[in-house]
């Protein structure tokens, strides 16, 4: 496929020096991805534990810590993936979030993915930012350096998809994460309502497959904004229902001009044991829109939303608990 290419959902020191070097020089991956999730269970790892015992006994604290440890993890997947970059600057990224208590502060955002960049040191390092009001004026301002590469995460609506890949046009490179199995997760308790009225049939045809729809309409609404530079990023493609293929996302949405990340068993299973494609999909707009998951027709402010827009904000909460529960391990 034509300007598609895999990344890697997961980081962790000892990781890097094995089993991410084996899939890189096997041709199996082109970058990587973090999240504060993916470091809270990282840094549970042996590998860190000495270190982390010795940085306990300074006066350095907990956030300043996570960032001595992240930063030399981060700095050494873009050395290992440097000579990618080099040979196809749309490859070899290794993305870190700036702290996601400051999604809504543009000033602090800014300030704190600057300063992270500039201690990583590296070209091919991208700040992700997630994808708040707040935040696409962040990635507007970091995109104005010009030398920064950035990732919008947190992305569920093709509006917001839009929206962020024209915040990140004038970036060096640029991805719009857009989140796929949680709407899932979402549509599939919406589907299974007995309220809803749909056949058991209708059920049956449209379980999983409204995240690959939504992906799809965003993919376009990414297309659509012209920036050669800006990739369609599918996250979240690890699969929550155990009937599904490890593999079942990346098969769906394996798309020119596009980048997917995915945990290490989907990454597995799509290159051992690759499934077939999923079937076309058919109405699924409509049922969308039936079952109250059209963006345009979810209300922000009245509590519980249903729309795909509302799953930023649990989506955020999830990162800034790991991001607490990492802290306080630190402390």
């Amino acid at each position: 496929m034509k300007d598609f290419y895999l990344w890697c959902d997961f980081i962790e020191r000892d990781f890097l020096e094995e089993g991410f070097q084996t899939l890189l020089k096997k041709g199996q991956i082109a970058g990587a991805t973090s999240n504060p999730a993916i470091f809270a269970k990282a840094l549970e790892s042996k590998a860190y534990q000495a270190q982390i015992a010795e940085l306990k006994n300074t006066k350095m604290g907990a956030k300043d810590i996570y960032e001595h440890l992240v930063i030399a993890d981060i700095k050494r997947c873009a050395q290992i993936l440097l000579p990618l970059w080099e040979k196809n600057k749309a490859t070899g990224y290794i993305s870190l979030e700036i702290d996601p208590f400051l999604a809504d502060n543009v000033g602090a955002s800014v300030a704190e993915a600057r300063a992270l960049f500039g201690r990583i040191g590296m070209p091919n390092a991208m700040i992700k930012v997630p994808a708040t009001q707040a935040g696409l004026e962040t990635m507007e301002h970091l995109a104005k350096d010009k030398n920064i590469p950035l990732n919008a995460t947190l992305v569920f609506d093709p509006k917001r998809a839009g929206d962020c890949a024209l915040a990140l046009k004038k970036a060096p490179m640029g991805v719009v994460s857009i989140f796929v199995s949680r709407l899932d997760t979402l549509a599939n308790r919406l589907l299974q309502d007995k309220n809803n009225r749909l056949s058991q049939s209708t059920q049956a045809t449209l379980l999983n497959q409204f995240g690959i729809a939504n992906a799809l309409e965003c993919y376009h609404s990414v297309q659509g904004v012209g920036a050669s530079r800006v990739y369609p990023l599918f996250a979240s493609v690890g699969t929550k229902d155990p009937s599904l293929p490890k593999d079942y996302y990346l098969q769906a949405l394996k798309l020119e001009h596009s980048i997917t990340t995915a945990p290490l068993e989907a990454l597995k299973a799509y290159h051992e044991t690759p499934s077939a494609p999923t079937t076309s999909i058919k109405h699924i707009k409509e049922t969308m829109q039936d079952l109250g998951l059209d963006l345009e027709k979810t209300r922000p402010n009245s509590g519980y939303n249903p729309g795909r827009h509302s799953l930023l904000l649990p989506g955020l909460k999830a990162f800034e608990d790991a991001f607490s529960k990492l802290l306080k391990a630190l402390t």
